[in-house]
Formats: structure tokens, sequence, C-alpha cells
């Protein structure tokens, strides 16, 4: 019996493989913003769509009568949808059946003055509150329980029972609703209890910073309006 023999034999056939170049988006710092608005219909601004390749096209690789051709384009959408007008809606305080009688008298239809929740002024004249415990009253800078101690809020408009107030936010004043307005100018309350950007300087008055004067292309009295917590009491 004949004993098997095992041998090399040179290949007849050979594979090329060429490498195919690795995929990487291109970073781009890209930063996003709003005009300021009192109207809380803002969108984050639109991202130009275009074909946006993701590298430069490698060669062709052939593998076994297979042919890679990875040049891909992907296309970038646009943003149509923000969650700023709603952070910025829920700012904006709505209380539904709040009486009349118990609305301060110094709170015009117009709206754009600065407020409070008193739970000590009755208005209507009765002996209790009837809903909130409380009446809403324009704030005023010659005694501190009239605001200076209190949360603040600009009055909107109190309509068929519902009070809308502005916590904080963007808001477009009527023109006697705001003294000196000045953009990026801070805003105070004036001895008059109006917003001003010069605060009251009269001894025993107290003094809050309320935001700032917004500035903007339409000739709109616009403030950002935000009350500070603390305040201050001249001597």
């Amino acid at each position: 019996m004949s004993i098997p023999s095992i041998s090399v034999i040179p290949p007849k056939h050979k594979i090329e493989i060429s490498t195919v170049s690795g995929y990487a988006f291109t970073q781009e710092n890209l930063a996003y913003g709003f005009t300021p608005s009192p109207y809380n219909d803002v969108l984050i601004a639109d991202i130009e769509v275009e074909p946006f390749p993701i590298s430069e096209t490698p060669e062709v690789a052939t593998l076994g009568g297979l042919v890679l051709q990875p040049d891909i384009n992907v296309i970038v959408g646009t943003q149509t949808n923000s969650i700023i007008q709603q952070l910025l809606n829920s700012f904006v305080y709505t209380f539904n059946n709040f009486p009349e009688e118990e609305v301060g008298s110094g709170l015009v239809a117009e709206g754009g003055q600065v407020c409070f929740f008193d739970p000590v002024t009755i208005l209507g004249g009765t002996n209790t509150f009837t809903v909130y415990n409380c009446s809403v009253n324009t704030a005023t800078v010659q005694a501190l329980d009239k605001g200076a101690r209190s949360q603040l809020f600009i009055f909107m408009h109190h309509i068929d029972g519902t009070l809308t107030v502005l916590h904080k936010g963007y808001i477009d004043l009527r023109p006697s609703a705001i003294v000196n307005w000045s953009p990026g100018k801070t805003i105070y309350l004036n001895s008059d209890n109006v917003l001003d950007t010069s605060p009251t300087a009269t001894s025993g008055h107290w003094v809050r910073s309320l935001g700032f004067c917004v500035p903007n292309t339409e000739d709109r009295k616009r403030i950002w309006f935000e009350a500070d917590s603390t305040y201050l009491r001249i001597i």
C-alpha cells in the first residue's frame, strides 16, 4: 500500500481587496436664537435644507464581482416647532371667576400696571374675600406691604371674570404704562407707581429691579418683565 504524499502547489488565483474610506459627520457649531417677542409664537431659526456630504467620495472597491460605492448624502431637515413658545406661555397665569369687586380700581382695562395679590385689602367693601382669599391691587412704592414683600406681576386684563397676569416674559406696553423707555435699560417703579427706567428716590420708598427694555425694530415699548426677589428701602 502506497503512502499519500502532501505537497504545496503555487496559487493560480488571487483576491485583491481595496480598503474603503470610513465615514464621519463634520461637526458644525451652530447656535440658534429667537427674536424677543411678546406674542409667544417664536420658533428656532430654520436650518437651510441642502445635501450634506458625509465625506469625500472614496475610490470604488471591487470584491469578487461586487462593487462597493459608498457615495452617501444626508439631507438635513428643518426645525418647524419649538418649545420656546410653550415655555413663555407657562408664565401667563389665568384665574377664573376672579370677582370684579376684588380687582383694584387702579388696574385699567388696557393693562400694563405692576400688581400683586393683596391678602389684606378688601376692595369690594365686604368683610371676607369670596373666592381666592385675596384681591389684586396696584403695587405702590410708598408701603412695604404693597408689593415690596410680594411676588409682582404685570396686569394684562380682567375679562368675563377671568383675571390674566404675566409672571415674567416679553410684553409690549401701551406708551402711558412706562416712562423713559430706553433699549437695554433696567426698569423700576417710580414715585407715581409707573414703570420707569429711573427708580423712585424718595425717602421711605422701596425699589426693586423689574426687568429691562428690549430693543426692537417695531417702535414698541417692549420689555422683559421679571421682578427681582429682593428690594431696597430708601432711608
